[in-house]
Parts: structure tokens; C-alpha cells; sequence
């Protein structure tokens, strides 16, 4: 009787113990927060998803498999998990299984359901730690097995390579260690619930997955998380190697304290969300899509141990490779999206991004040296296009040749310091950096060979593009445009310094550069701006959006620019979901080719912003909701690389997040459709906004223009008609600023205005210390309404194209391009009807009047105006004009 009392005690003993290992193995459920920046939808298993940190980053799809950085390594892939019910053998995947993904900018959550369990898979990498946070909520009737599995690799970013890579289970941290045999790298993966389930072979990887298994009982996890952590360190600075003693601290610190990392994490991007600029317009995409692109663009600053703090490009799955994507330093990617940064108020990041492409620029011996001490020195000043980070596992600079092969680099450079130091007013750093800018100016200054004054390709490197027929011309419009307003900008920033013999240099090579450019690249024939010249001064007359940039910085002449953006703004051009980078026109033309037909939402960063900057609104805002669709309709919050020319899909080769893709709708968004520039250092803003006509109100907070900051209220509804904007000031220093809101040809506006060829702008100067309101009485013209955009994944260019309009007396002429045979429905707003002479019809169209032209009320209340276009044996684009005379 005593022994069978005994060993019922002893059981109750074990089962208590294994009970209180299991609880000390979870950790207490905490509250994921709510945030309407929630993306949600369905789980589509094959799309991309991705959570980045400063120190680490976790590539993936929507199934649950990913792959994990510590940067610069990359520890494992095909990471995933599977499920066992009871003493069943057979395993349910988590693709299968996986019903829905929600992203915030702190945490994703993926959810895996079966008909006896709920598991929540909450993803998130800390801020500051080398590591990944994975908290599974689980809800199960009855009993569970989890199997986490993975590959390991340890290998370092493209293009290093390393051999004796190995893994072990360890018992201390019930999880595996992978490292190789310099110890260089170790990182650990697993759980404090896990169980080894295979022992890996000794000094080498086996070929199937490293397994562990987590044993839940129905009830034993609520109110719980199971954690699961992948986690590397810091290696030491002087011998660049690691100690697993030192992992196991980071594995321990961040399973037991994850609702801080959480919360960390959570409180971090609302700081980055209220601390810049913010809007509010009528169109949600659009509020959400700004939001995200704060967040894409922050989450391109890595710290890598050996190199810094920097800007890389763009992230990706490597898969059995070792290029996450675009996930190193690019130089001209940071300088073009410093610009956006610049715009929004980023501007610790704009200046970190600047500062560590610094550190990179060519020196003599330095950083490629010399093969000859007695060598003349070679592209002193240039800056570097890219550097990976594995640099220091291999020799970056001198064992490839990538480094400086691309010339727009440079001036690129000159453009982003002079934008930043505008914007921010941060003088200080400028003459931190006006060694190196003189450096990177003298650089550009000695690639004009033929003495023009523009930068020439030849002995450059690369501008616009990296292969095919057009890669060896001489000089391309892009390459020279971005140099001209580097000049513009070189002249700023000498006479902040007061450098006057540079400013005086900068002067007079703008005075030649910009006639020089206007002269190389017109093509009077064709009426637009030419993409290239030969060293012969022939000019290459493909069809292409690179002059955007020059029509963007206002460098090149209004009449001319116009002509360039109406032709550009042409079907063979602009599809329904961005700009095709070659017209389909083009021998050249191929819809697939990276450089030659396929769709960059990067170039749209110039030739978006210009068609706005030059009044193009509508055109400009079809292009700017279709970059912005893309936020959405792949992975959620960030935007693929490059499409389609034919088709409204990614391409195979183009990476899933890249950062001048988001560039490629917020630089438009904030300095186009917004039409808001800041002068941090003159104290001052400009305020000129080209808004749909639906648009009743926008809100813009939190503009840092110097050390004060402003809000800005919109409203274009105002009855009796008219508009209002109310500028709020903190009244920190006195602001100067400039209110131009863009109206439709037509309208007459009481107070000073200026008409261009495609709008009218209402005039305000202000000059104050305190809040304000300013406005004016309409009588309105004709507005179109575009309808919301409904673009689907794989569809074929067929949308409306809005090419120009114009004013001729009391006739208001639409240009429109649209399918042979095919009817297209815009709007006009109601109130506005009472301004045309319908004696007189409409030509080209046909619009449903109204019951009443009296009930004024009804803002947002639109009337159909359809457009067909007559039929031809094959459908085509073709254009016609739509006649409205007004009263």
C-alpha cells in the first residue's frame, strides 16, 4: 500500500514539474493594439510579406514560410510551420491552412485555422536587438503538436561565401544553434516550449529541415503566448566574431521580455507617424498609402555592425541565394528618396542616409586602392552606387566592380544635399559635408569632356540605364538633368557657406549647362524632349519619361515641357497602372525588358510630380492612383520594383518592396497633387494644390518648416461658393508663405490670380505670426471628377487617358484618348452645370442633367458625363475632343 501511495506521489511530483516548466516556458498574453493603419485581407499563400528591423529582417509569403536576416547574415530560410492532432502522423502544413493576414507597421499576424484549433501567428522584429519576436496564440480542443521547421544556411549577403557551416539543438535554450567555423556569425533558433526532434548531423547541414516540437493541451495556453525566437548578437568590433554565451543572452532577453519589444515597437511608429507630416484627404488609399510609405521608407535604414547606419534599397526573398532583394547600400536610391523624406519631415533619416554615403566616397587609395603606389589618382569625389553588406566578409571594393559604375550617382548627390538643407534649414551639417559636396561637384564638373557644360556617360558610368542598345550613348536627358540641378543646388549651398568663388563657378556653369540641355535634347519634329544624344550630337528619338526629371525641376522651358507632357501623357506611354519606361511604339519595345517597356513606379517620382508641377492635374492624378493601388494589390504597405509593360502584373525579376517605388507616389502625392514645398532655412512654404474637384476638405498637420510648425486646412466647399484655407501656426518665429490653389480653366476668382495653359491658381501672399484664414468667392468652371480606379491584377491598358485641356473664348476643349468602340463614364459636379450654354451642346460627349440646377448643397453630388468612342476594324487608342461651351 506504501509503494502504490509512492508512486502516485512521485507521478503527481513529475506532472507538477512538467506543468510549472510548462507555464515558465509561455509567457502571458498581452493585448496586440488596435491601429487604423491595419492592412487585412485574405491570405494569398504566394504573395510576398516582409517585417524589417534596424539590426534583422524576416522575407516571407503569406503562407507563413519566410526567411530571416540578421544582417549581413542570413541564418536559415524556409522557415514554417506544421501541425500534429493528437497521435495522429500525418501533419497539417500552415499553408493549408492560413485563412488571413493583418499588417500594422509593428507587428503581422497571420491566422491558421483547422476544425479543432486556432493558432494566431504574431510576427515582429525589436527595434534595436538582432533578432525576431514570433508569439503564437493558441486555441485548440484538442491536443496540438507544433512543428516549427526550418533550413539552415549561415550565409552571408551576395557576394561573399564561406564554407563549414554547421547546427547543433541545445538543451540550455531548448533551440538550435547555427553558426560556421570562424564563429563570425551564431544565431539560435527555437522556443522555451520546445522538443528536439532530430539530432543534425556533426560539422555540416543535413538535407532535410531542423524540426523542434511544442506539445499544447487543450486549456494550457490561454491567456498564453508560446514563443518562438530567432536571435543573433553583436559581434565583437576588434575580432568580428561572436560568443554564443552572448546569443544566448539576446535568445533569453527576448522571449522573456517580448511585450516589451512589442510595445517598443508600437510606440516607436506612432512617434514616426506623429512626429512628420500628416494628411487627411477624402480618399482613404490614399491617407493609408501616405501613412505606409513613412513606414517603407524608415524601415531602409539598416545598421550593419561593420559598416553603419545607412539607406539601403529595397528588400526581396534570396532562396537558395544570398540577395534579399535590393537589401544593401545604393547611393542614388537613398539621394532620390531623401527627397521624399525631405517632404514629409523625415529628416534624422534623410541626414543618416546622407551621412553614411559619406563615408564611401572616393578617396585616393580609398576605398579601392591603388595596384600601383605611384598611380595618378582615379574618381576622386565620386560616390559610390553600392556597397553590400558583407563588405569586410569579402573585399567589396577591390574584388568587384560594382562600386562606382553608375554616373547620375554624383549629382544626385549634390541635388539631395542641397533638397535636405532647403527643407530642414540644417546648415550645420552642410558645412560638416562641404568638403565632400566640393569633391562630388569637381567630380561632375571633370565628366564634361566635350566642354558643353552637361555631364557626359563617357568615362561616367552609367545613367538611366544598365544594358541594350541605348546603354553607350553619350549622354542621356535623365543623367543631364539630375547634373543641371545639381549645379542649381551647388550655387545654394556655396552661398550658405559662403563660398563665393564656388557660388560664382556654380553661376556660371548653370548659365551654360541649362541652354545646353534645353538645346541637346529638343526634338522640334516630334515636339518632346529626346532621351539621348551621341557624342556626333545625333539625337536619340525614343519616346521615354526620363526628361521628367529636368520637366520636374522646373529646368526645362514651360511651353516646351507642356508639349513634352501631352504627348508623354498618351496610351503608349501611360497604362492604368504607371509608366511605361520606352513607348510600346518603340522596335525597342518589350513589356517584359527591365530597361526597355516594363512599367517603374520609380519613374513616376519625375514624371508624375512634373505633370502636376506643370498643371496636368488630371492626367497626373491617374497616374498617381494607379502607383498608389499598388500599396494594396501585392504585398500589403510596400511596392514591387517593376511591372509589366503589357499587363498589370509584377515581374518575375523585380524584387517585392523597393524604396524608390514608394518614392514613386509620395514625392507626386506631397509635392505634386498637394503642391507643398517648405523652406526650413528661409522660413517659409508654398502652398499650391491641384485637388480633385470632389475634394471638400484636407487636413495637412504637423509641417516642420525650420523650428516652427503648421497646419494647414483646406476647405473647397465653401457656401456661398469660394474657398477657405486655415493656416494654423505655433507662433514659434514668423512664417512667409505662399497660398496658390490650382481652379479649372474658366474659373473667376476675385482676388489675384494667374492662369496657366491647363488651370487658373488663386494668389496669396502671407506674411504672419499667428493662425489665419484666407480665401476667396468662385464663380466655377467645368470640373472633371475622375471615378475611383478599379484596376485588377493582370489587366490590359483600356483605361480613359486625359491628354490636355484648354480655354478658347467661352469653350472649354477636353483632349482624351480612350479604345475604339468603348464608352467611358467621368463626372462633373453638379453645381457646376448652371455654367454651361447647352443651347449651344456639348460636342463629343453627352451629360444627364440634373432635376434641379438650384439645390446647391450637394457638394459631392456628380452627374455621369459619358464619352464613347466610334468603333474601327481594331481597337485601338485614338483621340477626341469633348467641347463644353460655358455661359
Amino acid at each position: 500500500m506504501r509503494q502504490i501511495i509512492f508512486i502516485l506521489a512521485l507521478f503527481y511530483s513529475i506532472s507538477i514539474a512538467q506543468a510549472q516548466k510548462s507555464n515558465e516556458s509561455l509567457i502571458s498574453a498581452f493585448k496586440i493594439e488596435p491601429n487604423d493603419l491595419e492592412l487585412s485581407r485574405l491570405a494569398q499563400p504566394t504573395q510576398y510579406f516582409d517585417k524589417i528591423g534596424p539590426r534583422a529582417g524576416l522575407m516571407g509569403y503569406e503562407s507563413g514560410t519566410f526567411e530571416m536576416w540578421v544582417w549581413p547574415w542570413k541564418p536559415l530560410r524556409n522557415f514554417e510551420l506544421q501541425f500534429i492532432l493528437g497521435t495522429s502522423t500525418q501533419p497539417i502544413l500552415a499553408k493549408d491552412i492560413v485563412r488571413s493576414i493583418s499588417v500594422t507597421p509593428e507587428v503581422t499576424t497571420l491566422t491558421y485555422t483547422y476544425e479543432s484549433f486556432t493558432v494566431k501567428e504574431h510576427i515582429f522584429i525589436p527595434r534595436d536587438e538582432p533578432g525576431a519576436i514570433i508569439l503564437l496564440d493558441v486555441h485548440t480542443t484538442t491536443p496540438l503538436s507544433i512543428i516549427p521547421g526550418f533550413i539552415p544556411v549561415m550565409q552571408p549577403m551576395w557576394p561573399a561565401g564561406i564554407g563549414g557551416q554547421f547546427s547543433y539543438w541545445d538543451d540550455d535554450v531548448n533551440g538550435y544553434i547555427i553558426s560556421e567555423g570562424q564563429w563570425r556569425a551564431i544565431v539560435i533558433c527555437g522556443s522555451p516550449a520546445g522538443q528536439q526532434m532530430a539530432a543534425p548531423p556533426a560539422h555540416m547541414f543535413a538535407d532535410n529541415p531542423s524540426q523542434f516540437k511544442i506539445d499544447v493541451k487543450p486549456g494550457e495556453t490561454e491567456g498564453k503566448f508560446i514563443p518562438i525566437v530567432i536571435a543573433g548578437a553583436v559581434p565583437d568590433t576588434t575580432t568580428w566574431k561572436m560568443k554564443t554565451d552572448s546569443v544566448k543572452s539576446t535568445y533569453k532577453r527576448l522571449w522573456k521580455n517580448a511585450e516589451k519589444y512589442y510595445h517598443e515597437n508600437y510606440d516607436y511608429y506612432q512617434n514616426l507617424r506623429n512626429s512628420t507630416m500628416q494628411i487627411t484627404t477624402p480618399d482613404k488609399e490614399i491617407n493609408l498609402a501616405y501613412e505606409w510609405g513613412k513606414v517603407a521608407l524608415d524601415n531602409l535604414m539598416i545598421k550593419n555592425p561593420r559598416l553603419g547606419y545607412g539607406m539601403v534599397a529595397g528588400f526581396g526573398l534570396s532562396g537558395g541565394g544570398a540577395r534579399p532583394g535590393f537589401g544593401w547600400y545604393f547611393g542614388g536610391d537613398a539621394f532620390i528618396n531623401v527627397l521624399t523624406m525631405n517632404s514629409v519631415g523625415m529628416f534624422k533619416q534623410s541626414r543618416d542616409a546622407l551621412a553614411f554615403t559619406q563615408k564611401w566616397q572616393r578617396q585616393d587609395n580609398f576605398p579601392i586602392r591603388k595596384k600601383n603606389p605611384t598611380a595618378p589618382p582615379v574618381d576622386i569625389g565620386k560616390m559610390a552606387h553600392e556597397l553590400s553588406q558583407s563588405d569586410g566578409i569579402c573585399d567589396w571594393w577591390n574584388d568587384y566592380h560594382y562600386g562606382y559604375n553608375h554616373a547620375d550617382t554624383s549629382p544626385w548627390y549634390l541635388v539631395a544635399m542641397g533638397d535636405y538643407v532647403r527643407t530642414s534649414g540644417d546648415t550645420t551639417f552642410l558645412r560638416e559635408s562641404w568638403k565632400s559636396v566640393k569633391m562630388a561637384y569637381e567630380w561632375c564638373l571633370s565628366k564634361d569632356s566635350d566642354g558643353d557644360g552637361l555631364m557626359d556617360l563617357k568615362g561616367a558610368g552609367l545613367g538611366a540605364l544598365e544594358f541594350g542598345k541605348l546603354v553607350a550613348i553619350y549622354a542621356d536627358v535623365y543623367t543631364c538633368g539630375v547634373f543641371v540641378q545639381g549645379i542649381k543646388e551647388m550655387k545654394y549651398m556655396a552661398e550658405l557657406v559662403g563660398d563665393s568663388l564656388m557660388a560664382a563657378q556654380a553661376e556660371a556653369q548653370f548659365k551654360k549647362a541649362q541652354p545646353r540641355l534645353e538645346k541637346l535634347f529638343w526634338l522640334e519634329k516630334e515636339g518632346f524632349y529626346a532621351y539621348g544624344a551621341t557624342e556626333k550630337c545625333e539625337q536619340v528619338r525614343e519616346k521615354t519619361p526620363w526628361s521628367g526629371v529636368a520637366m520636374m525641376f522646373g529646368l526645362l522651358r514651360e511651353e516646351r515641357s507642356a508639349k513634352s507632357i501631352e504627348a508623354f501623357n498618351s496610351a503608349d506611354l501611360c497604362t492604368d497602372w504607371g509608366v511605361r519606361s520606352l513607348s510600346n511604339k518603340s522596335e525597342l519595345f518589350d513589356p517584359t525588358n527591365y530597361n526597355y517597356g516594363a512599367v517603374w513606379p520609380f519613374i513616376s517620382s519625375f514624371f508624375n510630380t512634373a505633370q502636376f508641377k506643370h498643371h496636368y492635374a488630371l492626367s497626373g492624378y491617374q497616374i498617381l492612383q494607379a502607383n498608389i493601388k499598388h500599396v494594396f494589390d501585392h504585398a500589403l504597405g510596400v511596392v514591387p520594383e517593376v511591372f509589366s509593360g503589357e499587363l498589370n502584373e509584377k515581374l518575375g525579376e523585380g524584387y517585392h518592396h523597393q524604396g524608390f517605388s514608394t518614392t514613386g507616389y509620395m514625392l507626386p502625392l506631397v509635392r505634386g497633387l498637394l503642391g507643398l514645398e517648405v523652406d526650413g532655412k528661409l522660413g517659409s512654404f508654398i502652398f499650391s494644390p491641384h485637388l480633385p474637384p470632389n475634394w471638400k476638405e484636407i487636413e495637412i498637420k504637423y509641417i516642420k518648416i525650420g523650428t516652427s510648425k503648421i497646419n494647414i486646412d483646406m476647405n473647397n466647399a465653401v457656401v456661398p461658393k469660394g474657398y477657405k484655407i486655415y493656416v494654423e501656426h505655433d507662433r514659434t518665429n514668423e512664417i512667409l508663405g505662399k497660398l496658390s490653389p490650382a481652379f479649372p480653366l474658366g474659373t473667376e476668382i476675385d482676388d489675384s490670380s494667374i492662369v496657366t495653359n491647363q488651370d487658373i491658381h488663386a494668389i496669396s501672399l502671407i506674411d504672419f505670426q499667428y493662425s489665419d484664414v484666407y480665401g476667396s468667392p468662385l464663380l466655377r468652371s467645368i470640373a472633371i471628377a475622375l471615378p475611383d480606379s478599379h484596376l485588377l491584377i493582370g489587366q490590359r491598358n483600356s483605361g480613359l487617358k486625359f491628354i490636355s485641356q484648354r480655354i478658347e473664348g467661352n469653350r472649354l476643349i477636353f483632349i482624351v484618348e480612350g479604345l475604339s468602340g468603348e464608352s467611358y463614364t467621368v463626372n462633373v459636379r453638379d453645381r457646376d452645370i448652371e455654367r454651361i450654354d447647352f443651347e449651344k451642346g456639348i460636342i463629343g460627349a453627352t451629360i444627364q442633367l440634373p432635376e434641379s440646377l438650384l439645390d446647391r448643397s450637394r457638394f459631392q453630388f456628380l452627374r455621369p458625363m459619358k464619352i464613347t468612342f466610334d468603333k474601327k476594324p481594331k481597337q485601338e487608342f485614338v483621340r477626341k475632343e469633348i467641347v463644353i461651351t460655358l455661359k
